[in-house]
């Protein structure tokens, strides 16, 4: 398990993730591309649309069952997400997304 890490900003968040993904092994190209390396002018905008659409959860289903210490926006979310002007539906479903990650990797990844 690792220490989940205190960005304090969403757009540091956004870094951390991709930092954090690379260093496992993993390129999150769709999740660079779309938040504009963490520096897109609508970024919590982009961050709720991917926390709350499908094919986002396809993809980080499928990478965690290979990189299982993967670190998602989603972990972020649940815990800082309304610190960040997150509505409190897309925070929700941060954390249950945080918590089926978790189940995917068969503990808990962050805390």
């Amino acid at each position: 398990m690792r220490s989940l890490p205190s960005p304090e900003t969403l757009n540091d968040a956004v870094r951390c993730v991709i930092d954090s993904n690379r260093s496992d092994g993993y390129n999150p190209t769709r999740f660079t591309q779309a938040t504009m390396d963490g520096t897109a002018p609508d970024l919590l905008s982009v961050c709720i649309r991917l926390i709350n659409k499908g094919e986002t959860l396809e993809y980080l289903d499928i990478a965690l069952r290979r990189f299982p210490t993967l670190l998602t926006l989603e972990d972020f979310v649940s815990r800082r997400g309304t610190e960040w002007g997150f509505d409190e539906p897309t925070v929700e479903m941060a954390r249950a997304r945080s918590i089926y990650f978790d189940q995917i990797a068969g503990r808990s990844r962050y805390t």
